[in-house]
C-alpha cells in the first residue's frame, strides 16, 4: 500500500500542483476506511485508473453510487463528494492548481462545475486512453511522471491576460486567508469586480467569493484538527466571519458536517481535502511531494 506525490516538470509547475500515485489493495488492508469524503478545495483533478474503478455519490454515503470511468476529470465541486473503494485501487491523479486546468482545456471550466466524472476522451480524444494504458504498463512511478509530463506538455495552451488576473487574485486571497474584498482589487487589476467574476467562472469554474469560502473552511478544518478544544465562535471570527451562525452554515455546506460535530463524526470514513486526510490519528499514507 502506498500513496506518493511528485512534482511535475518545471514548465508545468505553474499549472499542476502535483502527481499522486495510489496503490491500495483493499482486500488485504485494514489500515484505513474504504469510504472517503472529498471536501471541496477549489482545484480540478484528472484521474487515470489502471486498477479497479471506484464509486462515487454527490449526495451521501448511503445513496446508490455510480461507477467512474477509467480516465476522467473531476470538475470544481461546491459540496462534498463521497468515494467508495474496493478491489485493488491503482491510479494516477493529476492535481491542477486553481485555474491551472484551463491551460489544457479549450472550454469554460464553469461547464464542469459539480461534475464528478467526465471522460477525459471528451477533451483529449484517444490519446487520453492510450496514456492510461501506458501508465498501467510503466514499471515505476518515476516512469509514470515522465509519461504525464510528456502528455501535458504536449497539451499546454498559451497563457493570456486573463490568467494573470486569476494568479494575482488568488495570491491576495491566500495571503488574507480568503478575506480580500474584490472591490479592493479593481484598481490593481484594471478591471471591475464583475469582470473578474466572469473571468473566474471561465478559468476556475467558481467565483472568487466561493474560492474565498473554501480557503476559510479548509483553514478551519486544519485548525480544528490541530486544536480540538478551541472555541468555535472565536475561530469563526478569526477567519473573518461576522457571526458564528454564518461560519457554521458555510462549514456544513462545504464539509457536510457542522464544526461542533467535527470531532464526533463517524470514523468509518476519511475526510480528505487537497491531499490532506483529516482523521483522529495521522494518516500516514500521505507523503510529502518530491521532485522527479
Amino acid at each position: 500500500m502506498h500513496v506518493n506525490c511528485y512534482s511535475p516538470s518545471a514548465v508545468l509547475q505553474p499549472y499542476i500542483d502535483n502527481y499522486m500515485f495510489v496503490d491500495i489493495d483493499w482486500r488485504t488492508t485494514s489500515a484505513m476506511p474504504a469510504l472517503w469524503r472529498l471536501i471541496p478545495f477549489g482545484q480540478v483533478s484528472a484521474l487515470f485508473l489502471y486498477g479497479d474503478n471506484h464509486q462515487y455519490s454527490p449526495l451521501s454515503a448511503g445513496e446508490q453510487m455510480e461507477e467512474t470511468s477509467g480516465a476522467f476529470l473531476v470538475g470544481q465541486l461546491t459540496k462534498p463528494l463521497w468515494l467508495k473503494f474496493s478491489g485493488h485501487t491503482r491510479l494516477a491523479k493529476v492535481q491542477f492548481r486553481t485555474g491551472g486546468a484551463q491551460q489544457f482545456l479549450t472550454l469554460s471550466l464553469a461547464e464542469l462545475t459539480d461534475t464528478p466524472s467526465t471522460c477525459l476522451g471528451e477533451f483529449w480524444g484517444p490519446e487520453a486512453h492510450l496514456l492510461n494504458e501506458q501508465l498501467h504498463a510503466a514499471e515505476s512511478d518515476y516512469a509514470r511522471c515522465a509519461l504525464l509530463n510528456r502528455f501535458f506538455q504536449s497539451q499546454l495552451l498559451s497563457e493570456n491576460l486573463q490568467a494573470n488576473y486569476v494568479h494575482y487574485t488568488l495570491r491576495q486571497l491566500n495571503q488574507t486567508r480568503g478575506n480580500c474584498k474584490l472591490a479592493d482589487l479593481e484598481h490593481s487589476l484594471g478591471i471591475s469586480a464583475r469582470q473578474l467574476e466572469r473571468v473566474f467562472h471561465s478559468r476556475v469554474g467558481l467565483s472568487p467569493k466561493t474560492i474565498s469560502k473554501f480557503i476559510r473552511i479548509n483553514t478551519a478544518l486544519n485548525a480544528l484538527e490541530h486544536n480540538p478544544s478551541q472555541h468555535l465562535s472565536a475561530l469563526g471570527y478569526q477567519l473573518g466571519y461576522f457571526d458564528p451562525a454564518h461560519f457554521s452554515k458555510d462549514f456544513k455546506q462545504v464539509s457536510g458536517i457542522s464544526p461542533s460535530a467535527f470531532h464526533k463524526r463517524d470514523r468509518s470514513e476519511y475526510l480528505v481535502s487537497g491531499g490532506k486526510c483529516f482523521s483522529a490519528s495521522p494518516c500516514r499514507i500521505f507523503t510529502k511531494t518530491t521532485a522527479v
